[in-house]
């Protein structure tokens, strides 16, 4: 039997080569750019500037209404990064309160997907959802899903801190293209619980996915202008649609002519008497 030895060079080597690969493809916690911590580009993903070229990290929610939090409600999140020329994606999320400590609770919805990983900062370990091993495969985009429990009584403001990667698949920390943002979510105090589901429960968006036109139902208690609005996951605005003024009632309306829209992941905005509701949707192609 032949036995061939490796210089302690070629290991070192070997070793900071499979570390890389493990880094690109497992979340990394603690990356969030929150108060106290890094962001994925320093020391790491630092071929770019942080938040350069055309892509994006995009934080929406199901059933939450203008960002406000009913205690004790689960919520449904997405997390969405986007670059066109990308086919593999990153994500690392936390969610803290002005004293920096976990408000609410993360939880997986996704295990092919995401992961939980905890990160020590002064003392506090912060729950973070991160990717997995190979789950922020995409073309241009990759959709991470989770839920979110708001904390069982008001906490204050709560702030999503988030990161997005955008890797050029090279299974290594040079070429890709780090993003990161913050969402802060604020107590619903006067809108209960049954408020919430109801509002959420009367706006419906179908067929979902769609092609060239949808369905909205929706009801309202005020009176005032309804606007139909579709943005891409970067927030940009593709199209809208003036309804006109709407009294108190449910309504039914057919959304026509959305074929120039792109296709893959699209947000429908739906605001009637200053309030907005908002509907994840997906365009497909004929």
């Amino acid at each position: 039997m032949k036995y061939i030895y490796l210089p302690i060079t070629t290991l070192v080597a070997l070793a900071t080569l499979v570390s890389a690969v493990s880094l690109n493809n497992n979340g990394k916690e603690g990356r969030t750019g929150s108060p106290g911590e890094l962001t994925c580009r320093d020391g790491c993903h630092n071929t770019f500037a942080l938040n350069s070229g055309e892509g994006s990290v995009v934080l929406s929610s199901a059933n939450m209404v203008n960002w406000q939090y009913v205690p004790g409600t689960t919520y449904q999140m997405s997390l969405t990064v986007s670059l066109a020329t990308s086919n593999k994606f990153g994500m690392g999320l936390e969610a803290l309160t002005d004293e920096l400590s976990n408000g609410g609770t993360l939880l997986i919805t996704d295990a092919a997907s995401t992961q939980i990983k905890n990160h020590t900062i002064s003392g506090v370990v912060r729950r973070n959802v991160v990717h997995t091993n190979n789950g922020g495969l995409g073309t241009g985009s990759k959709t991470f899903n989770f839920n979110w429990v708001a904390p069982s009584t008001d906490e204050g403001p709560i702030t999503f801190y988030f990161a997005g990667n955008a890797t050029n698949s090279g299974n290594n920390s040079s070429g890709d293209r780090i993003y990161v943002s913050s969402q802060v979510v604020t107590p619903a105090s006067t809108v209960s619980v049954a408020d919430i589901e109801e509002a959420m429960a009367t706006f419906r968006v179908q067929p979902n996915p769609f092609m060239d036109q949808v369905t909205i139902d929706y009801s309202t208690s005020g009176s005032g202008p309804a606007l139909v609005s579709v943005y891409d996951v970067r927030g940009s605005l593709l199209q809208q649609v003036d309804l006109g003024t709407r009294a108190a009632g449910r309504y039914t309306e057919r959304i026509e002519a959305l074929d120039a829209l792109p296709d893959g992941v699209l947000f429908i905005h739906l605001t009637v008497d200053g309030n907005t509701r908002i509907q994840r949707a997906v365009k497909q192609a004929r």
